[in-house]
């Protein structure tokens, strides 16, 4: 909290906390008293900021840190000057304040870097978090085994009905993949291999649990991108989309660059993926022999972040 003067006056909710008890918890009191008296609340705005450190030549062997870089702002008025609260609640999360850049809001402190917590994967060794990936997943599940091995898919037809056992129409259910794991052996089997993942990714990583279920995961984010999407087109060929592909592999530096962007699901439209690999399927267009089978397994079994 601050007041016009540019003195501080507390934390902001326990300041909110006092006034409406000095006011009786009235809210339309609070509002009359605080409309024009030009107190503010700041707030801690910012970004992810990540650093690596290699640990060995293979493509998992480093350790990431995720940092918050935070800067304190003067968010705006402690009430919507036009508007009555109807609940505490709405004094809590103060809508009436548009969330400018940090950039052209007036700065009071900072930057400081926060590092994540458990949580927000603070400090990970990723060979180490690919493991204990994989090793939930099957975990969770084996645990559902039992009942999986009773479930029956029912499909009714003008033929009749038809019961399938979910585990005969699924015979790969326990040899999944996740996709983190895949998106690391996909770069390690591809021209991308020439390059440390770290200089072209970095990868926000979430570990928690959720009402007794452990979430682990994480999204790639890009450290270089292209100048724009790559989206699929009508009627366009599959040889104009190899050089929209290969144009974007050249502007960010790194061979076979586009297949990771489309896993990213932001960049490239999957579709592409998709239209180049029936391509090589028929024999029109070529890629690396790497390259390809890394594309083929990817279309036949998709993923995406």
């Amino acid at each position: 909290m601050s007041l016009p003067t540019g003195t501080r006056c507390g934390d902001h909710r326990a300041w909110v906390e006092r006034e409406l008890a000095e006011l009786g918890g009235d809210l339309a009191a609070f509002w009359i008293r605080h409309r024009e008296d030009g107190k503010k609340f700041a707030e801690w705005r910012g970004a992810s900021a990540f650093a690596f450190a290699p640990t060995g030549p293979g493509v998992a062997d480093f350790v990431q840190l995720s940092l918050g870089r935070e800067i304190e702002v003067l968010a705006g008025p402690v009430v919507d000057p036009d508007h009555r609260p109807n609940s505490v609640d709405q004094l809590f999360e103060p809508t009436w304040v548009l969330r400018d850049s940090a950039a052209e809001a007036q700065q009071l402190a900072g930057p400081v870097y926060r590092l994540r917590g458990r949580a927000g994967g603070g400090i990970v060794h990723m060979r180490s978090f690919l493991a204990r990936r994989a090793r939930i997943d099957k975990e969770q599940r084996e645990a559902g085994r039992p009942e999986l091995e009773n479930r029956i898919i029912r499909e009714v037809g003008p033929d009749g009905t038809r019961d399938t056992a979910f585990l005969d129409a699924n015979p790969d259910w326990f040899d999944f993949v996740p996709r983190e794991n895949r998106f690391f052996a996909d770069w390690e089997r591809s021209s991308a291999c020439t390059h440390r993942i770290f200089d072209l990714w970095a990868f926000d990583i979430h570990d928690f649990d959720d009402r007794g279920r452990r979430e682990i995961g994480f999204i790639p984010r890009p450290l270089k991108m292209p100048a724009g999407k790559l989206a699929m087109e009508d009627s366009i060929s599959v040889h104009r989309l190899m050089e929209r592909t290969e144009a974007i592999d050249a502007e960010v530096g790194l061979p076979f660059a586009w297949f990771f962007f489309m896993t990213h699901g932001h960049w490239v439209d999957p579709d592409v993926g998709h239209t180049i690999a029936d391509g090589l399927r028929a024999g029109r267009v070529r890629l690396p022999d790497r390259d390809a089978a890394v594309l083929l397994a990817w279309a036949d079994q998709k993923y995406l972040f």
